[in-house]
């Protein structure tokens, strides 16, 4: 059924009961477009047919089809298969938590079967005030981080700040504090603190690196002439508890042999492990979420029960929210036996699975467009110059006419740009295009977690 109407919004229930009414018969179900904007029961009471809301795109149709039962009135169907997803993956994890863990960390069960807990690092956590350290912490927590990770600064002792602030995220957040750092020094300020993880334990440090039953100790081999199985050995020679295994993944061009030491170990021994996801995402010049994505496959492949990570760089930014999302998808697919795809939730952000509208030209004037004129006529209104504030999730267009008089923030390019609009800020068709434009750019690179440029060209393959 076709109406007269190009843009699904546009839709009223008064337009869709004239249009089923037009068909002239009865059908078992009518389903709507997801982006609909109204509860479609208004529309089945009169027509007396099943009114349902189906996919936000015609091309997801064939897909929705089947696997969202029952179908809403008021929800699309994308919604609804996002929220399937999602709880599936809740039911998945609470399962999970029935198994007998090798031991806890802070309450979170390490051992084989449980979804891997995410290490977000501070990175050099003396550096910072404790205002920082805090917000920094907070963000990971929200982002999906379980446990907070103090990272040292190598070749210093700052025991007596370390130790500040674990006390102090231990106060404020309530959750596993670990600290990473291979002094036995900072490593025992940090545990009388009250950290809950080590990292780590190595040959020349175990012996000087105090033992507490409610600590785990992850254990590597620090150098070459070291082997894991037996650092793992002298750590329970010296009695140490709780023991995690760090088989190291190396940085390119060493992957592989990094993979194939962790299968190798997984194999051998079912001892808990860890897996440093940002030693290849921060070393590789290669957009995070497909990284973050094999990597959380492997983990959840081989039951690694601790992904460390961090958002260092720039181009890391959102990491820890890409690894979450991973981890959902992987130990969704593997409880369920499937691919980790068609979960109703993914990791897509550059590219999608729909294959969007195709339009047919036929016969209508094709304007052919020459490339832009560069020559810039200022609106008398004033200007914007647009920036993106990644801490906050807000885009931030501030107005200029003499000075800067004022500036509109929020999430949405549409918000934005109606709110310029409504205070009568654009005077100009061609500033209200490229205003638009440079919005939506920037709430597209805010989702991408990408530097905003104002003006500057989008550069990819």
């Amino acid at each position: 059924m076709v109406l007269p109407v190009s843009v699904a919004q546009f839709i009223t229930p008064q337009l869709a009961i004239s249009g089923i009414k037009a068909l002239g018969k009865s059908y078992d179900k009518v389903i709507f477009p997801g982006l609909t904007r109204f509860d479609v029961s208004k529309v089945e009471t009169v027509v007396k047919m099943p009114c349902f809301k189906g996919p936000e795109h015609p091309s997801d149709l064939l897909e929705v089809i089947g696997k969202c039962t029952p179908l809403s009135k008021t929800k699309s169907a994308n919604f609804l298969l996002a929220k399937k997803g999602a709880e599936a993956y809740e039911e998945a994890a609470a399962a999970s938590e029935k198994k007998v863990a090798r031991f806890t960390i802070g309450g979170l069960k390490i051992g084989i079967g449980f979804p891997p807990r995410i290490i977000a690092e501070i990175v050099d956590a003396p550096l910072l005030t404790d205002e920082q350290a805090l917000s920094r912490a907070q963000y990971y927590l929200a982002s999906g981080a379980d446990i907070i990770d103090a990272g040292a600064i190598a070749a210093e002792d700052n025991s007596e700040r370390l130790a500040e602030l674990v006390k102090l995220l231990k106060k404020e957040l309530g959750v596993p504090i670990s600290i990473d750092s291979l002094n036995p020094k900072e490593i025992n300020a940090a545990i009388n603190a009250g950290a809950e993880l080590v990292l780590s334990l190595c040959a020349r440090n175990m012996g000087l690196v105090e033992k507490s039953k409610g600590v785990a100790y992850v254990v590597i081999a620090e150098d070459r002439d070291e082997k894991l199985e037996d650092n793992l050995k002298r750590a329970q020679e010296f009695g140490f508890n709780n023991l995690i295994a760090d088989p190291l993944l190396a940085p390119p061009f060493r992957i592989a042999e990094s993979i194939s030491r962790y299968y190798a170990f997984r194999k051998a021994s079912a001892q808990p492990m860890m897996l440093g996801v940002g030693n290849v995402v921060e070393l590789m010049d290669v957009d995070s979420p497909g990284l973050n994505g094999l990597l959380a496959a492997i983990a959840v492949e081989l039951d690694v029960s601790l992904l460390l990570t961090t958002e260092n760089s720039q181009k890391a930014r959102n990491e820890v929210r890409e690894l979450k999302r991973a981890i959902e998808m992987a130990f969704l697919a593997k409880s369920k036996g499937s691919l980790p795809k068609d979960l109703g939730f993914d990791l897509l952000l550059a590219k999608s699975k729909s294959g969007g509208v195709d339009f047919d030209i036929g016969k209508v004037k094709v304007v052919r467009v020459p490339d832009a004129n560069p020559s810039i006529e200022l609106d008398p209104n004033g200007y914007f110059n647009i920036f993106v504030d990644f801490k906050k999730g807000q885009i931030l267009a501030a107005h200029f006419r003499d000075k800067y008089d004022r500036v509109f923030s929020g999430t949405s390019a549409e918000a934005v740009s109606k709110e310029i609009i409504d205070k009568g800020l654009v005077s100009d068709l061609k500033h209200a295009a490229y205003l638009g434009r440079e919005l939506q750019k920037a709430e597209m690179y805010l989702k991408l977690g990408r530097g905003y440029i104002q003006d500057e060209d989008f550069s990819g393959l």
